[in-house]
């Protein structure tokens, strides 16, 4: 038995060892401690800890030291394998002799998902610290003076950073496309950051300063410190207004030859200048012109409005120099590009599946285990024409589709991949190598426990404090991972079905007691899925271990929609994708949940704008000079009578527009041109908006 406490050594949980020495190492130490053989007896004299090793192995641990000091009787240079195990050893004696037996959850768990529980429940019982409190005269204690000076010279040029306290608190700078974290509480010797070890200490001063500005009753947020006036690039941005204008004059069908080929020329030039998410639309905007030009059948038309209205807010807001949303949240920084990968292991987290009426877009989510970085691996599919009387695929037969021999989209949504080579783009999208010895997937035991922070959270305050700091959807970062979480589940509560907005309700209820919806959306294509994931909360409350998925806010609450739920049957963990038959884990015959002949409820709201969008959408393909200005009246007292305002205007003066054009020679349509620019910006946040309503 142990006379003092060792508590550096408690809060280090396994991922937190594998960042300190190598995965390999961990695992192996991992089974040896689960095995019980070799054994120890643990010494402690004077704050100097000793493990005596039944195969000859000692470890001493002295007083006032890290583990990167431990000496080891082996002779293995930097942390060996049996410092790991003596880690985990000491962890598990303090478990054994504090925790009370009964109150062991699920110890019918195979050994290692034991061991592994062990460790993480001993450091999230560490409590919530804020690195901000640690004091200048630590700093100077752990780093030399330099450090701090080019700490503090890159501190008062700005900072853009994201903040979250808990048990491991991070900080992540999206100006740098880097993340600290904090693995030890108050010890500024167990801080681990994706940089290069000389830039760590000038990383984690300024991790510390920024921790200080955050106010003391916010659990997280983002901030922007010391944000510098950045250059306006105006001639990029009028030449986006032209080409925008060209488009709303002529419309998508008969803009001239040369429209794509200067849009296509202007990409570049917008990420020479900074722009990097205008850029991102601008090629969108292109890839949307394509499809059209070849009669792809995935061609949406609604898209173009959400693509131009979403440029048009930015553009504006760059334009305006406005400090009330930070400027690289807008513009995107040269951080978000796209990268490399050279190797690594990459956890599937989920699948999401977004069903369009032209075609069903899936996304497979994965997280890179050593970097924290999330990315996903998409594919678009065409949906079958109803004309025709064709059938579409099944979801569970688009999930299936072999992107390269032996991996599906599938797989990677559930699986762990080791990966040799490959690129992620600014968007957050994985772009596969070519060859599949490139590239093995190996099952997962869905120790979630691992994922890291920002995706993973400790707690739904968390989230919640995340969210109340954020602006909309449209003047963020557009990656596809944006919005994507896992959170831990201690319960589920009121699961139901709503015959109204057809979906699958629920709430899940956090270690703390505090609740959040979980919303999934029916689909004929799903149907199998969406009932087995029914069954599963209904039937499995107790054993919800995880879920992971697209939050948004609404109201005063947060929704999660989910692209992956973990449950814990005593034995194994079991990972289910909610968009497709959970297979052996639906123990009893399936029964269809919803009727044939429901009919959707009048919401009149989403049905406005729906509208509104689809008229905008028609208009920017054929342009106002060929446009009907017919259905525009009825908008204008249609909006009017719900009381929109701001609406009505715009649209009552195109409508005015189109009512002048036959009686005009020489009609102008400038002045209709701007009146579709003002709409389709009004419309992009207005849907951000209703994105947050309650419904």
């Amino acid at each position: 038995m142990t006379t003092s406490v060792h508590l550096h050594l408690l809060a280090l949980t396994p991922d937190d060892l594998a960042t300190l020495t190598n995965r390999g190492a961990v695992k192996r130490a991992q089974r040896e401690i689960e095995e019980g053989q070799p054994t120890c007896t643990i010494e402690d004299i004077a704050g100097d800890l000793t493990f005596h090793w039944s195969d000859g192995i000692e470890c001493r641990f002295p007083s006032g030291k890290t583990v990167h000091d431990a000496v080891c009787s082996s002779g293995s240079v930097g942390i060996s394998r049996h410092v790991i195990r003596s880690v985990l050893a000491y962890q598990r004696e303090h478990s054994c002799s504090t925790v009370p037996a009964s109150s062991n959850r699920d110890r019918r768990h195979a050994d290692q998902s034991e061991s592994a529980a062990e460790s993480n429940t001993i450091s999230a019982s560490i409590s919530m610290w804020n690195p901000g409190e640690i004091t200048d005269e630590a700093l100077l204690k752990q780093f030399r003076k330099p450090a701090i000076a080019q700490a503090r010279l890159r501190y008062e040029q700005g900072l853009l950073v994201e903040l979250t306290r808990g048990a491991k608190p991070v900080a992540r700078f999206l100006d740098e496309g880097l993340t600290v974290r904090f693995l030890v509480p108050g010890d500024l010797r167990y801080v681990s950051a994706d940089c290069a070890e000389p830039m760590l200490p000038i990383w984690v001063v300024l991790a510390v300063w920024a921790f200080r500005e955050l106010p003391p009753d916010r659990i997280g947020g983002l901030l922007s410190i010391h944000e510098s006036e950045l250059s306006i690039p105006k001639k990029g941005l009028e030449t986006l207004h032209e080409l925008l204008r060209e488009l709303y004059r002529d419309g998508l069908s008969v803009v001239s030859h040369s429209w794509s080929a200067r849009l296509s020329r202007l990409e570049p030039q917008l990420r020479d200048d900074g722009l990097i998410w205008p850029a991102e639309l601008v090629l969108e905007l292109l890839h949307q012109h394509e499809m059209y030009s070849q009669h792809d059948a995935r061609f949406e038309p609604h898209q173009l409005a959400r693509i131009v209205g979403e440029l048009e807010v930015r553009r504006r807001t760059i334009l305006s120099g406005t400090h009330a949303v930070p400027q690289l949240l807008v513009r995107g920084s040269q951080s978000d590009r796209t990268t490399g990968i050279a190797g690594g292991r990459l956890i599937g987290v989920g699948m999401g599946i977004v069903p369009g009426t032209r075609q069903t877009k899936i996304r497979a989510y994965l997280q890179d285990a050593d970097s924290g970085s999330l990315m996903a691996v998409e594919r678009s599919f065409a949906n079958s024409d109803s004309k025709t009387g064709e059938i579409s695929k099944s979801f569970l037969e688009l999930a299936d589709t072999v992107l390269v021999r032996g991996v599906s989209l599938r797989g990677l949504a559930s699986s762990q991949l080791l990966l040799k080579s490959g690129k992620r783009t600014p968007a957050g999208e994985l772009i596969l190598p070519r060859t599949a010895s490139s590239m093995t997937l190996h099952p997962q035991a869905y120790q979630w426990e691992a994922l890291k922070p920002p995706f993973a959270v400790e707690n739904i305050a968390q989230l919640r404090s995340r969210f109340e700091s954020l602006p909309p959807d449209c003047l963020r970062p557009r990656r596809c991972t944006e919005n994507l979480h896992v959170l831990p589940v201690q319960s589920v509560e009121e699961v139901r079905f709503d015959r109204s907005q057809q979906c699958l309700l629920a709430t899940l209820v956090d270690a703390k007691g505090e609740g959040i919806s979980l919303r999934h959306r029916y689909h004929f294509r799903g149907r199998q899925g969406f009932n087995d994931l029914y069954q599963i909360l209904e039937q499995r409350k107790c054993q919800a271990r995880f879920i992971s998925g697209h939050l948004r806010a609404e109201g005063a609450g947060l929704v999660i929609e989910p692209i992956a739920f973990v449950i814990d049957d005593g034995s194994r963990r079991i990972g289910i994708l909610p968009w497709l038959p959970a297979g052996e884990s639906s123990e009893q015959q399936v029964t269809e949940t919803v009727s044939s002949d429901f009919q959707s409820p009048h919401r009149p709201l989403p049905e406005l704008f729906a509208r509104l969008e689809h008229e905008l959408s028609e208009l920017l393909l054929t342009g106002v000079m060929q446009g009907n200005g017919m259905a525009w009246n009825e908008l204008a007292r249609h909006t009017s009578e719900l009381g929109f305002v701001r609406f009505t205007e715009p649209i009552q003066a195109l409508h005015a527009a189109f009512a002048n054009r036959p009686n005009t020679i020489q009609w102008d349509a400038k002045s209709a041109c701007a009146f579709v620019e003002e709409l389709c910006l009004r419309i992009c946040l207005v849907s951000n908006s209703l994105a947050r309503a309650v419904k």
